[in-house]
C-alpha cells in the first residue's frame, strides 16, 4: 500500500494576499500543515503543489518535493482536482505506478494534526468499499436546514420548515474545509468524491478555515 499526500497551495487568493505564506505566530500558513504531514506514520510522500516560486523553495527548504503546477489549472477559477490529476500524471511518469491513495491536505486547515491523518487513513483503508472520505465536523442545531428562515417583504419571517425541539431535529454534518479528503485509485484521476465517500468527523476546535481576515484573527488566538 502507497500513500501519496499533496498540500496543494496556488500563489493567488483574491480574500487574503499571499494566503498560504501568511506568518502566524512566526511560521507561514503552509509550515503548519507541512510539518504535521511530515509526522505522519502513513503517508509514504508528500508534495507541495504550487505555480509560486516561494511557495515550492519552502517545500525545498524543509525537505518536502514539490511539483511546479502549470499556470492553466493555478488561476481562481482553478479547482483542486485539476492539480491532484496533474500529479498523479507526474508521479506515474516519475516513479512508474498511481499510489493506492491519495491524500488533499489544504494548507488553510492549519489547525488539523497528524493523528487525524493517520486515523482518517486507518478508518478508510479498513473500509474495502469505500473508495474516498472527507473530514467533517457537526452542525450546530441552530443553523441546520430545520432552523432555517427568510424574511418576506412584508418584513417578517417565514420559517423554511416547521419548528422542531432539538431533539427531534436530524444532526447534520459539513465539510470542515478541506482538513482532510482521501481518495483511493482510480477515482482521484477523474473526482475527489467516489460514489462510496465516508466521514471523518473532526471537532471544532481543529476545524478552523482560513477564508478571511477574521479567520487569521481567530487562528492567532488559538494558536499559543
Amino acid at each position: 500500500m502507497f500513500v501519496l499526500a499533496i498540500i496543494p497551495a496556488r500563489a493567488g487568493s483574491k480574500s487574503i494576499k499571499n494566503k498560504n505564506i501568511i506568518k502566524i505566530k512566526g511560521k507561514p500558513l503552509i509550515q503548519y500543515t507541512i510539518d504535521e504531514a511530515k509526522k505522519s506514520k502513513l503517508i509514504n510522500e508528500i508534495y507541495v503543489s504550487s505555480d509560486s516560486t516561494k511557495i515550492l523553495n519552502l517545500a525545498k527548504s524543509n525537505k518536502v518535493k514539490f511539483v511546479k503546477r502549470p499556470k492553466n489549472i493555478s488561476g481562481d477559477n482553478s479547482k483542486t482536482i485539476d492539480a491532484v490529476k496533474h500529479l498523479a500524471k507526474f508521479y506515474k511518469k516519475k516513479k512508474g505506478f498511481f499510489p493506492d491513495y491519495l491524500v488533499i491536505l489544504q494548507p488553510t486547515s492549519p489547525l488539523r494534526k497528524s493523528f487525524h491523518i493517520d486515523e482518517a487513513l486507518l478508518k478508510i483503508i479498513k473500509n474495502k468499499k469505500a473508495d474516498s472520505l472527507v473530514s467533517c465536523v457537526k452542525v450546530n442545531h441552530n443553523y441546520d436546514p430545520e432552523s432555517l428562515m427568510i424574511i418576506k417583504k412584508t418584513g417578517y419571517l417565514k420559517f423554511k420548515k416547521k419548528l422542531r425541539r432539538r431533539q427531534e431535529k436530524k444532526i447534520y454534518y459539513s465539510r470542515n474545509g478541506a482538513a482532510i479528503y482521501v481518495i483511493k485509485y482510480p477515482v482521484y484521476l477523474k473526482k475527489i468524491f467516489g460514489p462510496k465517500t465516508i466521514p471523518f468527523i473532526m471537532e471544532n476546535k481543529h476545524s478552523i478555515d482560513i477564508n478571511e481576515i477574521e479567520d487569521l484573527n481567530e487562528l492567532r488566538k488559538l494558536i499559543k
